[in-house]
């Protein structure tokens, strides 16, 4: 395997190779392993490993034009091959409007160990016995097929900039999707689990099998659920989706490129005053976990919604100087649309508040209550405005009192800052959430909402 010293030799030749042909350079060399086990029917499909070496290379020019290049290497001589590309590129770029700097500060920082597992390659060995044991727990609690993927991975990279700045970071990361099914379709539950010491984490997998099992087992005789206007339950995946979107969505490009809702509310009561919820590159655990962004900015917690209140966006260093604020070390090459990245503002692990309510208290309801334990395909109607739709899969249920029914094929078609300023209630169950219908880690308790449409998921 690379290691950090030849990382740091990649990235420094970068720099140099650049010289005085730009007014800025940045280069980051990253080297990672990639673990993936997806299975079906109760087996296991396929195990593979992916080895990626790698540099990222962003470069200014007179005139404010920017470029961004990324390539595999495996010498100096393919570092000096992307500079000159990236370099090449920019030259015929016109000035850029999202460009104001980059981080001035000569900074150096050191590699943490807190989020990296040492004992990574000895899981990677026992991982296939692990997802067997999934799919075992999956069964034991009820499910009669198990599907789904345990990825893993482990990433070294180290930064260098043309005004000083020095990086070296390492982490590891895992991610369990498990799907358990009955005889129908519709008649099926999930179970997640993440994290960034995939070793220490047996327990909260084999968990996640058992949660897929018994709600497939719960989703048994599901019937068509009738739209109308109901109080929702959502489990902390789809709590992420639906309610992470709005701290995920307070980035001023997003303002500025109109796909966020969040423009003119700073200062606004959007929540009541018992939810917070952060961008915290520094949360222990995070997947997105940091010690400073792209320009080598230090990362620091960002309060976005305190006490209910939108308070601040993310910011890097250009978005800072139009909004004369500081950055927020939230740095990043992003892609906005098309596949040519440049440096923006980009959320790290969006960490809500925890709740002060039991589960079961949560689950106490006067009113009918619909709740869903996973959601699929949302989609935006109108992205300033908020509003959205998205489809329950898995275990969905009527709560009418004491009796719990299950239900399916219904639409939640509702607004996302409506649902946020209409949260009711929040577990004291916080956990993280990811996975592709979640790109941002989030933390995040069950939640209850009141007053939800759902329509009928044909519509």
């Amino acid at each position: 395997m690379t290691g950090l010293d030849t990382l740091m030799r990649y990235a420094d030749r970068a720099v140099e190779h650049a010289g005085d042909r730009v007014n800025c350079v940045i280069a980051r060399c990253t080297q990672g392993t990639e673990w993936q086990i997806r299975f079906s029917q109760n087996n296991v499909d396929i195990s593979k490993v992916w080895e990626r070496l790698g540099i990222e290379v962003f470069v200014a020019l007179e005139g404010g034009r920017t470029g961004f290049g990324e390539r595999s290497v495996t010498s100096e001589e393919d570092v000096v091959a992307a500079v000159d590309s990236v370099v090449a590129f920019t030259e015929r770029m016109p000035q850029s409007v999202f460009y104001a700097g980059v981080e001035q500060r000569a900074t150096r920082y050191e590699a943490s160990t807190e989020d990296y597992d040492n004992r990574i390659e000895e899981f990677g060995e026992r991982a296939p016995e692990l997802v067997n044991a999934c799919i075992d727990a999956a069964i034991e609690s009820g499910a009669t097929r198990v599907a789904g993927a345990l990825k893993f991975s482990r990433r070294l990279s180290c930064l260098r900039t043309g005004h000083g700045v020095e990086g070296r970071a390492m982490s590891t990361a895992y991610d369990l999707n498990v799907r358990a099914f009955q005889e129908q379709l519709d008649w099926s539950g999930q179970g997640l689990a993440c994290g960034t010491v995939p070793s220490a984490a047996e327990e909260e997998m084999l968990a996640a099998g058992h949660r897929a099992g018994e709600l497939a087992k719960k989703a048994v005789g599901a019937v068509q659920g009738k739209p109308g206007v109901y109080d929702l339950i959502m489990s902390p995946t789809v709590a992420a989706n639906v309610l992470g979107y709005i701290p995920a969505s307070a980035n001023p490009i997003m303002v500025l490129i109109g796909v966020s809702p969040l423009g003119d509310k700073i200062g606004e009561q959007i929540a009541p005053e018992w939810v917070s919820a952060a961008d915290d590159p520094t949360v222990p655990g995070g997947l997105m976990r940091r010690t400073f962004d792209f320009e080598g900015t230090p990362a620091q917690r960002v309060d976005i919604v305190k006490d209910g209140v939108l308070k601040q966006f993310i910011h890097n260093t250009s978005t800072a100087a139009m909004y004369e604020v500081e950055s927020t070390g939230s740095s990043e090459p992003t892609a906005l649309g098309g596949q040519i990245k440049m440096l923006l503002p980009a959320p790290s692990n969006i960490v809500f508040n925890n709740g002060d309510t039991s589960v079961e208290e949560l689950f106490y309801v006067d009113r009918p209550t619909i709740y869903v334990t996973s959601n699929w395909y949302t989609r935006w109607q109108d992205y300033r405005e908020g509003t959205f739709s998205t489809i329950p899969r898995d275990a969905m249920f009527l709560i009418e009192g004491d009796r719990w029914t299950p239900i399916k094929n219904l639409r939640i078609s509702d607004n996302s800052l409506r649902m946020f300023r209409n949260i009711d209630a929040m577990a004291d169950d916080r956990t993280q959430v990811y996975w592709w219908e979640v790109d941002v880690p989030t933390f995040i308790s069950t939640v209850r909402v009141t007053d939800c449409r759902f329509t009928a998921a044909t519509q």
